[in-house]
Formats: structure tokens, C-alpha cells, sequence
């Protein structure tokens, strides 16, 4: 039995069309886009069923964020792309192709909580100031993970492209927490 859980909180895909898209002509016909061209190169647009939020880019290319899962990724880029279609800013025969990368996860840790202190001594290269931040920041040396981590036993991680890479790293951190005791039973368990 595992003594944490992991509930992943977002997923970053990225990917492209197979067209280009004018974005001049997609801020108009995308009711609700944003853009500042002098500030940013490309046009957010918030799709609302499902909810997802999208950054495109004149060359195709686009970044979909909001989702908890890939299908949910999936399902409301087809969706995007089905909209695109249906205003005419690409033509019918429009594919895209994407991946994931970056899973966004909280960790709750069954009854305990961490010593930041004892955590920073722990982790030589964490990063903790308490008057700027309320958790400590650990990149993991043998991954690409950084993880967020809070006195009440919270973990946020991200910096992960798939849902085994993730369940890999947290038990590999879990181990190493439990291994240099800087976790602590919280009161009344």
C-alpha cells in the first residue's frame, strides 16, 4: 500500500497542424482570443467545451493546456481543430499531430509532514527561503523532475512527460524521503 497520493493537475501538450493559420483572421473569427503581437508572437484562445486553453502560432504549431488527463488533451484539441475547420481557418483535409510535454502532479503524503529544514540539510542541492517561498524547490538529480515541497507533506511535481515516468519518480523521491527521515508523523495518527 502506498502511503501518498498522486493526482496529476495539468498536461502541457504540444504539437502543430499541418497548416499554417492567419492569425489576423483567426483573432477575428475566434470569439474571446487574446493577442499583443508587439508582446508575444502568437493568439490564446480558451475553449470552453471541453476546457482546455490554447496558444497558436501562424506556422501551425500550438501548446494546449487546462486538461487532467492525455484523452482530455486530445479530445479538446480535436475539438479545436473541428472549430478551426468550421471558421474557415484551415481547410478540411487539416490534421495535427502532438505530444505530451509536461504532466503537472500534486503528491499528499499519508499522514506526515516534512522538515523543511531537516529536508534542505537532506537534499544538498534544494533550494528553500521561507520569507520568499513556502516550500522548499528539489530538481532530482537522475531526472527531469522538479518538485515543490511543502512542511504539510504536499508535493507538487512537474517537469514529467508521462504518467509511468511520474509514478516512477514519486516513489523514487517517496523512498528517498522515508530513507533520510525528514518526514514526520502529523498529530492524532
Amino acid at each position: 500500500m502506498l502511503d501518498y497520493e498522486i493526482t496529476i493537475q495539468n498536461i502541457v501538450m504540444t504539437g502543430s497542424f499541418s497548416e499554417p493559420i492567419d492569425l489576423n483572421d483567426a483573432n477575428t473569427k475566434l470569439e474571446g482570443s487574446k493577442r499583443n503581437w508587439k508582446r508575444f508572437p502568437g493568439l490564446s484562445f480558451k475553449l470552453k467545451n471541453p476546457s482546455a486553453a490554447f496558444l497558436i502560432f501562424r506556422n501551425g504549431k500550438f501548446v494546449c493546456t487546462g486538461t487532467k488527463s492525455t484523452t482530455k488533451s486530445q479530445t479538446a484539441i480535436t475539438a479545436f481543430l473541428e472549430l478551426l475547420k468550421a471558421k474557415g481557418l484551415v481547410s478540411n483535409n487539416c490534421t495535427y499531430n502532438c505530444s505530451v510535454k509536461n504532466l503537472v502532479a500534486s503528491v499528499t503524503l499519508a499522514v506526515a509532514s516534512i522538515s523543511l529544514e531537516q529536508f534542505t540539510n537532506q537534499f544538498e542541492s534544494a533550494l528553500y527561503e521561507p520569507d520568499k517561498f513556502p516550500a522548499a524547490i528539489y530538481k532530482m538529480d537522475q531526472s527531469k523532475a522538479t518538485f515543490l515541497v511543502f512542511l504539510t507533506g504536499k508535493l507538487i511535481c512537474s517537469g514529467i512527460e508521462n504518467e509511468e515516468t511520474l509514478k516512477n519518480t514519486v516513489q523514487n523521491f517517496y523512498t528517498q524521503l522515508i530513507e533520510k527521515s525528514v518526514t514526520e508523523k502529523t498529530p492524532n495518527h
